[in-house]
């Protein structure tokens, strides 16, 4: 079960009901004028309640209880939303019976149509239900109603229902029949508050999920309060009383809340040193006579490097520390040799660190404006064989910590501000300078290809990476100079140095498929990883997901066709490689690939072979018979290439 088809066969069933209702209540199918507006604001609702309500997520229908649950949540949604908006815009003139049956008969439908195919269909095969991966028990999390944030939140309701009758109205005193919209709408926000446990604040995370249930409860009261209206037909209360007080309370709910978890927040800072002890604690300090001699102190600064980490790092960073350990001989390198940093002047590194063997920064990476100045000016003070051990949140950590941080619906809003914020507009060179200039260079997201391509395009080693607690840490090593390479692709537009005619190098152009500074990388993941079926790199974590589809499409080799005009690639010819991928072939099938020029379309696509072996001798094969029969195997070539990959699926990965 697929979520296209969910979304199908939902939206089948959507329209079907709306026009059976309008069958049985007008005898026909036809719709009376008007009415297709309010299907399209079914179709909206239906959108909206259906993401809310999960119900178009294969996970939620795990079981036939569970995905009964789900469609009947989907249902309830659907009715407050619809009824909203029919209030919200004043559109009374639709017909109750054609609203809440239209709702009433969809959930009939899918309810009739889930329990046939849990019955009949198997569609329970191969769902998982979700569990715990870890498979550690989850600690309890104090579960406990508050009547001190009930109390608080009942004045706030008062006090956001009487500002609101005064904003309107100049006065506090409420018009006739007003005590009974107030009394009405305190009795549906009771009922919306325990169905989201919105007074079980204690148990939240942090603010923003407490908020999250205190806005669901929110816009509950205001779908219900919808429903009631409508139902009911008080259309002669105000539109501006009755949302304008939900709308009120919420702003205020929320500043209270703010109160609080800061107060929570400050209960848990330590407090300022205030003694002797405290300060001795603080800096660690060991005591010593003052009148020790100097070759005492010597001594200290010749004591392995260990000893100064103990010193440097702080509790949460032990995990670290033990990462470094296992990669890094940290009693072979002495504490003089060694400089920790994590100062507000990280990134402004001095003279006097020169001849270092071990440099550690604990501020993350992301914060430095120009990282290649501040990775060469590393290079330059390591000596060689020296070790550089750093962190910085790439991508995919930066996406688990905001989804961790902010309940799913409110990161997906936070993420893609943050995405358009911090990735795309370092990127444009309108925006590029004034981004910059705002920010100062901080809280920049890379990806961990961009990092690692960077360290190894200035002279550095890769040695071992790992994530721990949301973070990208590595070790890297001086063992050469930087690269010569004085223009690392950056831009949306690439130009790559390929193998061509004659050996000699041709800039073969694409669009961007990988992070920035992936070209660096080749050797590396090629150790670490090998090679998969097809020739290419295993697990390769350069490429981006718009890069993935992009391939898959080959829509990143449309400017190959200006090689191609241009005459440095024929139509059908060997694959452009690197010269670094190039030196893993034999010298016989390297001499031989000088005689051809490279194609749009390689040979492989026509023998399809697996292995890096098979991949070697399908182009020696092709190679030779073109020099023997060259326009002949170019047609052969091609109509096989044609033939599989539009017939037979083949693509590039």
């Amino acid at each position: 079960m697929t979520r296209f088809r969910l979304i199908a066969v939902d939206f089948l069933l959507m329209t079907l009901a709306f026009l059976l209702v309008n069958q049985v209540k007008r005898g026909t199918f036809e719709l009376p004028e008007g009415y297709c507006l309010l299907l399209g604001l079914f179709y909206g609702a239906w959108v909206v309640s259906g993401v809310v309500g999960k119900k178009f997520v294969p996970g939620e229908y795990a079981g036939g209880r569970e995905g009964a649950r789900t469609l009947v949540k989907s249902a309830l949604y659907l009715a407050f939303t619809i009824a909203f908006v029919v209030v919200m815009f004043g559109m009374v003139r639709y017909s109750r019976v054609q609203v809440f049956a239209t709702c009433g008969v969809l959930l009939g439908l899918e309810l009739l149509v889930w329990g046939a195919a849990v019955r009949f269909g198997g569609v329970l095969q191969g769902l998982k239900i979700r569990e715990d991966e870890s498979g550690d028990e989850v600690p309890a999390v104090q579960d406990r109603f508050s009547v001190k944030f009930a109390l608080v939140d009942l004045g706030l309701f008062f006090a956001a229902f009487f500002a609101v009758n005064y904003m309107k109205r100049g006065h506090f005193d409420l018009l006739a029949g007003y005590e009974q919209l107030m009394v009405m709408q305190l009795m549906l926000g009771a009922g919306a508050a325990f169905a989201t446990q919105k007074y079980y604040v204690i148990r939240h995370r942090n603010f923003y999920f407490a908020l999250w249930q205190w806005l669901k409860a929110g816009f509950l009261l205001m779908a219900v309060t919808g429903v009631m209206v409508y139902g009911l037909r008080l259309f002669h209360y105000s539109r501006f009383q009755g949302f304008g007080t939900v709308a009120l309370l919420m702003v205020l709910e929320a500043v209270a809340l703010g109160v609080y978890f800061s107060a929570r927040k400050d209960r848990k800072k330590e407090g300022d040193i205030e003694s002797v002890d405290q300060v001795r604690q603080a800096l660690a300090q060991e005591p010593y006579d003052l009148n020790v001699d100097i070759e005492t102190v010597r001594k200290r600064l010749m004591r392995p490097a260990i000893y100064k980490l103990q010193r440097s790092f702080q509790p949460d960073e032990q995990a670290f520390l033990e990462f470094l350990g296992q990669h890094v001989d940290l009693t072979d390198i002495l504490y003089v040799e060694t400089q920790v940093e994590r100062s507000a002047t990280f990134f402004a590194l001095h003279d006097d660190y020169l001849m270092l063997r071990l440099f550690i920064g604990l501020r993350k990476l992301n914060d430095c404006r120009r990282l290649n100045v501040h990775f060469l000016s590393l290079h330059q003070m390591l000596l060689p064989g020296g070790y550089f051990a750093g962190y910085a949140h790439t991508v995919k950590t930066h996406y688990e910590w905001i989804y961790s941080r902010f309940p799913r619906p409110m990161a997906h809003a936070v993420y893609a501000l943050d995405f358009l914020v911090h990735r795309v507009a370092p990127k444009l060179p309108w925006v590029k300078k004034v981004y910059f200039a705002v920010t100062k260079g901080k809280y920049r997201v890379i990806s961990r290809a961009e990092v690692l391509g960077r360290l190894s395009f200035c002279g550095f080693e890769i040695i071992a990476t790992k994530v721990i607690d949301n973070r990208f840490y590595f070790i890297v090593r001086k063992v050469k100079t930087p690269s010569a390479d004085t223009s690392p692709t950056y831009g949306p537009l690439v130009a790559l140095k390929r193998s061509g005619l004659g050996g000699r190098a041709v800039h073969t152009y694409k669009f961007r498929t990988m992070y920035p500074y992936s070209e660096y990388l080749q050797q590396y993941l090629s150790d670490l990883h090998g090679l998969e079926k097809g020739g290419k790199i295993e697990n390769d974590f350069r490429k981006t997901t718009w890069g993935k589809v992009m391939r898959k499409l080959w829509l990143d080799e449309l400017p190959m066709l200006y090689n191609w005009v241009k005459g440095d690639f024929a139509l059908v010819g060997v694959r452009p490689l690197s010269f670094q991928y190039l030196s893993g072939y034999d010298q016989e099938l390297q001499e031989l690939r000088k005689k051809v020029r490279p194609g749009l379309v390689p040979p492989f696509y026509a023998d399809l072979p697996e292995t890096f072996e098979e991949i070697c001798e399908s182009e020696r094969r092709y190679i030779k018979a073109f020099l023997e029969h060259p326009v002949r195997t170019q047609i052969r070539y091609f109509v096989k290439s044609f033939v599989n990959i539009v017939f037979k699926g083949a693509r590039s990965k």
